[in-house]
């Protein structure tokens, strides 16, 4: 048996069970974090070429995505690269993933890639389910006057999965989705982390114009009457532990910008 129909066959094992997409079901979503070096073999840049030249063309062939690409602005562990792929079911990453395994060209650009200077240092990658009360992820329409949109990719941490489960609730059922639209914090994606770091922890993804256009959101969040209300109810309280906040921007080749 050839080595890269092995790995194909193990990669898409692991998902056999796995139940066919379903019209409308919930997406899910594959967050990458690469840590890279700021150093003399231009570690950064070689892995960005990779991603344009190699990755995003793959992702095109095979109709895997949507996707974004983008650089860490202002956030911890910097530099890093960040990547986000949707698939449409739990089904789909496996069938996907064999996909990627028998396709030559990605392969042979794997193969050469690795023949050359490491193109990151670490790679972290977490796996996310689509909240019920967004199920698909939605790409920022096209910026007035062109250029990209600023992104916030926030993380909220639970003291215990009791707790988390609270939180998602609030976001899903409590209205706090509604309220962020409302408010101009225009989301990309909400996801429950099923595998990944800093569990139990939901992440989601947010859109502005602009510095100013996130500041003025937030700061009509934090007074809605709607949120005063549902940050007050006690099944609610002291659901998050702790909050990490990644300021990002799309990458310019990104489709998600």
């Amino acid at each position: 048996m050839k080595r890269r129909n092995f790995l194909a066959g193990t990669a898409a094992a692991g998902f056999a069970a796995a139940a066919p997409a379903v019209e409308g079901g919930n997406q899910f979503y594959e967050l990458r974090f690469y840590k890279v070096r700021n150093d003399q073999t231009k570690q950064r840049e070689r892995l960005i070429e990779f991603l344009k030249n190699e990755h995003l063309p793959m992702t095109r062939r095979l109709g895997v995505g949507p996707v974004g690409y983008f650089q860490v602005h202002l956030g911890p562990d910097m530099p890093r690269i960040v990547t986000l792929t949707a698939y449409g079911s739990d089904a789909e990453i496996g069938a996907k993933q064999r996909a990627m395994m028998e396709d030559e060209k990605w392969m042979k650009a794997l193969e050469e890639a690795g023949r050359g200077a490491p193109l990151f240092d670490r790679v972290q990658a977490w796996l996310l389910r689509a909240f019920d009360g967004m199920k698909k992820l939605e790409v920022p329409p096209e910026k007035k006057g062109g250029g990209a949109h600023f992104f916030d990719l926030r993380i909220y941490e639970s003291a215990s999965f009791d707790r988390h489960y609270r939180k998602v609730e609030m976001f899903n059922d409590g209205g706090e989705i509604a309220i962020f639209r409302r408010c101009g914090l225009n989301p990309v994606f909400f996801g429950q982390t099923l595998f990944g770091a800093k569990m139990p922890n939901l992440v989601y993804m947010l859109w502005y114009d602009d510095w100013n256009a996130r500041e003025a959101a937030w700061g009509k969040f934090r007074n809605d009457p709607d949120w005063e209300r549902i940050r007050r109810d006690p099944k609610y309280a002291n659901t998050v532990s702790n909050i990490t906040n990644t300021f990002l921007q799309p990458l310019e080749f990104s489709p998600i910008r």
